[in-house]
């Protein structure tokens, strides 16, 4: 048996988004973070920020789905004492957060199995290339690589050095806290290779693989996405599908789109993402996405 996929939803093709988004009644906006919320250099810019404000004050559930870990969030978002539902780790997390709390509590949680880590390690000791580590909300990973991220592709050094904690021995600090592991990924800059270390990831049984961006492939325990776990906030919140307005810009998101009830990938997006969407918005770097809210729900107006 090969690697688990998360679930997939049928896709939804044929009508005017722009009238479904007025005739149907949106509760909750789910969305990406880099590439679909985030400027590519400017990170959440204040017109994005202030339209997450209003829909929350016109009563919409905001809900951030990322990749990322809690610790790796931008403080900007997570100032938002709008926001009380973080979905971190690519689904293997929901964090919850009482408005005007500081306090963040994991109220979903899908760590990997222990045997299903060392099945990646193993995999992962074939090649050089740096490992990252995600547990409880932080991530770790190989010290050479957060001294000199660019080095091993990243775009940029400041993020890396910013969000991970650097350790000396990243196989035995995995091992010395199996069973806590919420994800872990691979940093590969050949592409090819890639295409190699992911068919092998993808033999290991019941695990997740994916990849938000080129250079990432992400591995979680089988069965967690954006997805399944969008799906588990909107059924405690008693949150339809049809009432989900999602957004997003890579692989990683596909499920998130599918099970929503408008999925909108970014301009910016991967094609296999837009293809899966019912809608595409401008690109991340015009605001795309806080323009489509605007325009689904709120009827365009710009007035924050």
């Amino acid at each position: 048996m090969t690697a688990v996929s998360c679930v997939i939803y049928r896709f939804r093709k044929g009508k005017n988004m722009t009238e479904r988004g007025k005739e149907q009644k949106i509760r909750m906006i789910a969305f990406d973070l880099d590439g679909t919320a985030l400027h590519r250099s400017k990170g959440l810019t204040e017109f994005t920020k202030r339209t997450l404000e209003k829909a929350a004050r016109s009563g919409k559930m905001i809900v951030a789905a990322s990749g990322r870990v809690w610790a790796a969030l931008p403080e900007k978002l997570t100032d938002m004492q709008e926001m009380e539902y973080f979905i971190t780790g690519n689904g293997s997390s929901i964090l919850y957060r009482k408005q005007g709390s500081q306090a963040v509590e994991r109220i979903y949680g899908k760590d990997m199995e222990p045997d299903k880590v060392e099945a990646m390690l193993a995999v992962a000791a074939d090649y050089p290339w740096p490992m990252e580590v995600f547990m409880n909300g932080a991530a770790y990973a190989r010290a050479d690589y957060v001294a000199h991220p660019t080095a091993f592709g990243a775009s940029s050094d400041t993020y890396v050095r910013t969000t991970r904690k650097p350790v000396a021995d990243i196989e035995d600090f995995v091992r010395r806290n199996i069973s806590h592991i919420e994800g872990l990924n691979l940093i590969v800059a050949d592409m090819e290779e890639k295409r190699v270390i992911r068919s092998r990831l993808e033999k290991i049984k019941d695990v997740y693989v994916t990849s938000s961006v080129p250079r990432y492939l992400e591995v979680s325990r089988g069965g967690v996405c954006k997805g399944t776990a969008l799906q588990y906030l909107a059924k405690r919140l008693d949150i339809s599908r049809e009432e989900i307005l999602a957004f997003g810009d890579g692989e990683n998101d596909i499920e998130m789109l599918q099970y929503a009830g408008i999925g909108v990938a970014m301009e910016n997006g991967e094609k296999k993402l837009q293809a899966a969407a019912d809608r595409i918005a401008p690109d991340c770097d015009e605001d795309g996405m806080a323009k489509t809210i605007q325009e689904l729900i709120f009827d365009g107006e710009n007035e924050l």
